[in-house]
């Protein structure tokens, strides 16, 4: 340990001390209780603690008639109260049990966003079995081979992934009528008795590192680094939560746990059509949206006459993050939608590291935003050196809920305690940080290292463009060269008429010597472009487990 780093951590911790403190008084979790209510509480934090276990049971206590979950694509039951969401979950919990759920197990789980799915993560936690988190857009051998990594023994999913799931485990549906709607439903045998080690969630995570199977597990997050989240959103106790983010990736996992312990009612959806969550936050006065980048754009290119058809002003927050917003949309979102975008950046490992303001966001709208309390982000050289306010560098992220544990083949290269987060940025003049893309994403083209992003936000400039992702291929004089593909707004435009455009606009190592149009951009989960199936390297059905996640 340097000299320097006892002072530091003392500074860290009061920081998150002072923004926890407000963000339990401003959302209203230290609202006094009776004292009934405030023991009941208290017992279950003592016997669950705030492990995924804790579930619904705060909710139950404070206000247990109150709307849980709505399940919008759920035809059976589309909203249940804090009440019925602690007895089902109490319930499935102890079938599971039944079924070899235990401390030394683990659980898969692969599908979408849905009550079931929100239920069964509170379950397995309370049997003690390990949970993990299996990506929707896997393949049969992807999901195979992360089952034997995890020595996964019983798998939890979605009907549609049937097909998907080794015959070797034990598999039990989501929304099989004969699955976990069967056993969430069985009469009541008792509650559930703590197991005396905390169950594993094992996220699975990517990065410039490590290989398909590699994950990340957490067990649960210091109360004050939670309430000091609460400080930087203007999300209360009791509010409504449209959760269109997958709960399989870090970022919608985190906010549905965030969602229960402010008894939100949570609205869940498979498939975030644009006009559907317009519809849907009329609906239910929603005030907090988590999603990704792409759904702002979807948003943003809705027409006119449909955006004016909802009403919006129940929104107090669009939380995003995910993938970096591009060029100038979030300007366009707030234009349309109002000051209400906060951009947060993070990792499954580091989890929350900046935030981006609505301010901020009108200032710079590429910014990630400042540090959050408690968390410490620097940009190194390759020799692990601070770089220079301007300088690009690598990303390394300290926190109190960074994950130090990493499972299968996983492990991590960190400096001074701080986790990689593999990706390229630099912090401004302001103390903002600017993610310029990630560390394996950069071309060297003539001996200089070029950004894709920096190349993407010029060419989206063009009137006759509608998306673009850059890639390197080889050449046999620069080394590599990059090719801009290319979704046109306008057909007409010639690949000539592109490149010259781009030779006017762009430095001599930042032009593209090549576009290929393409009808999409592939994407992932959270919103990544898919820049190896662009760049030929893998197909769609190649991809590997991390090219499907952050």
């Amino acid at each position: 340990m340097r000299p320097l780093d006892p002072l530091r951590n003392v500074a860290e911790a009061a920081d998150i001390a002072r923004a926890g403190t407000l963000g339990a008084v401003r959302s209203g979790l230290a609202k006094p209780r009776n004292p009934l209510v405030a023991s009941r509480m208290l017992s279950a934090l003592r016997k669950w603690g705030t492990t995924p276990a804790l579930g619904f049971t705060l909710g139950a206590v404070r206000d247990p008639e109150d709307t849980a979950i709505v399940d919008v694509d759920d035809p059976h039951q589309e909203e249940i109260t804090f009440a019925e969401a602690e007895y089902s979950t109490t319930v499935l919990a102890n079938s599971l049990i039944d079924r070899g759920a235990q401390p030394g197990t683990t659980v898969g789980l692969l599908g979408r966003n849905s009550r079931a799915y929100a239920e069964t993560i509170v379950a397995v936690s309370r049997t003690g079995a390990d949970l993990v988190y299996l990506n929707t857009g896997s393949s049969a051998e992807q999901v195979a081979a992360v089952c034997a990594a995890h020595d996964i023994t019983m798998m939890i999913r979605d009907r549609e992934f049937a097909d998907l799931c080794p015959g070797s485990v034990l598999t039990l549906g989501l929304d099989d009528p004969a699955g976990i709607p069967l056993l969430d439903s069985m009469p009541w045998s008792g509650d559930v008795t703590a197991p005396r080690t905390a169950s594993r969630h094992v996220i699975l995570t990517s990065g410039t590192t490590g290989g398909p199977l590699r994950g990340a597990a957490r067990t649960t997050a210091p109360l004050d680094s939670v309430a000091a989240l609460l400080n930087a959103f203007p999300t209360k106790l009791g509010g409504v939560t449209l959760l269109a983010a997958p709960m399989f990736h870090a970022w919608g996992w985190m906010h549905h746990r965030m969602a229960t312990v402010l008894d939100h009612t949570q609205v869940l959806l498979r498939h975030p059509d644009p006009e559907r969550l317009l519809a849907l936050v009329q609906a239910y006065e929603v005030d907090t949206i988590i999603t990704v980048p792409v759904t702002l754009k979807r948003l943003v290119d809705l027409p006119a006459e449909t955006k004016d058809r909802y009403d919006f002003s129940s929104v107090q927050c669009v939380a995003v993050s995910g993938s970096a917003i591009p060029g100038d949309l979030a300007t366009e979102f707030m234009d349309d939608f109002g000051d209400v975008l906060y951009n947060l950046y993070g990792t499954t490992e580091a989890a929350y590291a900046t935030i981006a303001t609505p301010e901020d966001l009108r200032e710079d709208p590429h910014t990630a935003g400042r540090p959050m309390p408690g968390v410490r982000v620097e940009v190194l050289d390759r020799k692990g050196r601070s770089v220079p306010k301007g300088k690009d560098g690598r990303v390394y992220v300290r926190s109190r809920t960074s994950i130090a544990e990493y499972m299968a083949d996983g492990t991590r290269g960190s400096i001074k305690g701080m986790v990689p987060t593999g990706d390229i940025g630099c912090i401004d003049a302001d103390g903002r940080l600017t993610i310029k893309g990630r560390a394996d994403d950069v071309v060297v083209t003539g001996g200089e290292n070029v950004h894709p992003t920096e190349v993407e936000e010029v060419l989206r400039l063009h009137p006759g463009i509608a998306d673009v992702a850059v890639t390197g291929r080889p050449d046999s004089v620069y080394g590599s060269v990059l090719v801009a593909h290319v979704v046109l707004s306008d057909s007409g435009l010639s690949d000539e008429e592109l490149l010259d455009w781009a030779r006017h606009h762009l430095g001599p190592h930042h032009r593209p010597r090549e576009v290929r149009r393409v009808d999409e951009l592939p994407r992932n989960a959270t919103g990544k472009i898919l820049r190896r199936v662009l760049a030929g390297e893998v197909t769609m059905d190649e991809l590997d487990e991390e090219d499907l996640l952050l």
